[in-house]
């Protein structure tokens, strides 16, 4: 086996692994399937809303910051997309895409520049988390949440 250094991609980010985020992947297709999610049709970053090639330059990526929350997703294009996640090594891509798109209190323009943040869990990094708005403003997330009383079980169920 070869050493080599790890990809950006397999770096941890707030703090989760290579494996942990990409085990996310599967609920959120299974949630699009099962119409819980909706895929963004729109970057959230520069809000470009060029979708017709799905599977092109044009495609949302589901970009996460907590990976314990697979459906908080923020839609992001691919330009957008990978100078978020180059920001650490590359923080001029990222400045410039600010200061094309800073718009006051959104939630890419509170992401931490800070190289360590990669690998401090996310509540380290953000005690108070970062702003989400919802694709779909009914939609409901029960089904991530494992009731623990039975009683409210049976509510949930009826």
């Amino acid at each position: 086996m070869i050493d080599r250094r790890p990809r950006p991609w397999e770096i941890a980010y707030n703090g989760f692994s290579w494996t942990q985020r990409c085990a996310v992947t599967p609920l959120q297709n299974a949630a699009i399937r099962a119409g819980r999610l909706i895929r963004p049709t729109t970057c959230t970053v520069c809000l470009d809303d060029r979708s017709e090639r799905p599977q092109a330059r044009d495609y949302r990526f589901l970009h996460l910051e907590d990976y314990r929350e697979p459906l908080k997703v923020y839609g992001c294009c691919k330009r957008c997309h990978a100078a978020l996640h180059a920001r650490f090594r590359d923080p001029d891509r990222w400045h410039d895409l600010m200061m094309r798109h800073s718009r006051a209190g959104e939630w890419f323009t509170l992401l931490s520049l800070d190289p360590a943040s990669q690998w401090q869990p996310y509540d380290v990094t953000y005690p108070s988390g970062l702003p989400w708005k919802p694709p779909v403003s009914d939609m409901t997330f029960d089904f991530l949440t494992v009731p623990t009383d039975p009683v409210e079980h049976d509510a949930r169920k009826g």
